[in-house]
């Protein structure tokens, strides 16, 4: 039992591990009136199950002057054409999805694959509020949760974020995004042992196998 124990030991310390990944050029500064966004690339693999860790500051002002500036959930904080506490839509194409966007909200695109909004117009992100928040977080939110596809499974990608507006030219200002990803679980090979630790391996099995022996003989007496 104890050498099945060793082995099982061993098992584990070769099975597989999950890392949490720093998006590279963190923090990443991302314009208003850049419509393509600021893209970086991971070190990984990514699947529906991998989760985010962000946080946003910052606003996107969508009107000329300065005016209609949201925060990362497109609720506004400084007055344009709506009122603060305000979210208005639009539908289009940001990144590879066309759907139905909340104007300013913070996107994010995976390899090509699909854009999902990072955050909701909601009370919580300062919907209907007369001083909405500036910075949002996402605290380890599964990729599948945001509305990435569940055979989500890629190595190495891509990831583009953009702020959504129909027309860009007149915008200005910009949001920070810093945080990281956990990736998928990976196989971690087990360290190199040394010629003493391999020798101290090999009696502690030949032990167990002996004890294990002596009690099967002494089980069937």
């Amino acid at each position: 039992m104890r050498a099945i124990g060793i082995l099982s030991l061993l098992a584990l310390a070769a099975c597989c591990s999950a890392q949490t990944v720093t998006i590279p050029g963190n923090p990443l500064t991302i314009p208003a009136i850049n419509a393509g966004g600021v893209s970086t690339t991971l070190s990984g693999s990514l699947t529906a199950a991998s989760t985010i860790s962000l946080s946003v500051s910052g606003t996107g002002c969508l009107q000329g002057g300065g005016a209609y500036c949201t925060n990362a959930a497109g609720i506004v904080v400084v007055a344009g054409s709506s009122a603060i506490g305000a979210a208005t839509s639009f539908s289009g194409t940001i990144g590879v999805t066309a759907t139905t966007w909340t104007y300013g909200v913070l996107t994010m695109t995976i390899n090509g694959i699909a854009t999902v909004p990072l955050f909701q117009a909601n009370a919580a992100n300062g919907l209907g509020s007369g001083s909405p928040p500036t910075t949002l977080t996402l605290n380890n939110v599964s990729l599948a949760a945001l509305g990435f596809p569940s055979n989500l499974n890629v190595t190495n990608p891509t990831v583009t974020f953009v702020i959504a507006d129909s027309n860009y030219p007149d915008n200005s200002n910009s949001m920070t995004a810093s945080g990281s990803f956990t990736t998928a679980a990976t196989a971690v090979s087990v360290p190199a042992l040394s010629d003493a630790g391999l020798a101290t391996l090999a009696l502690l099995l030949l032990a167990a196998a002996v004890v294990l022996l002596r009690r099967r003989d002494a089980d069937a007496r």
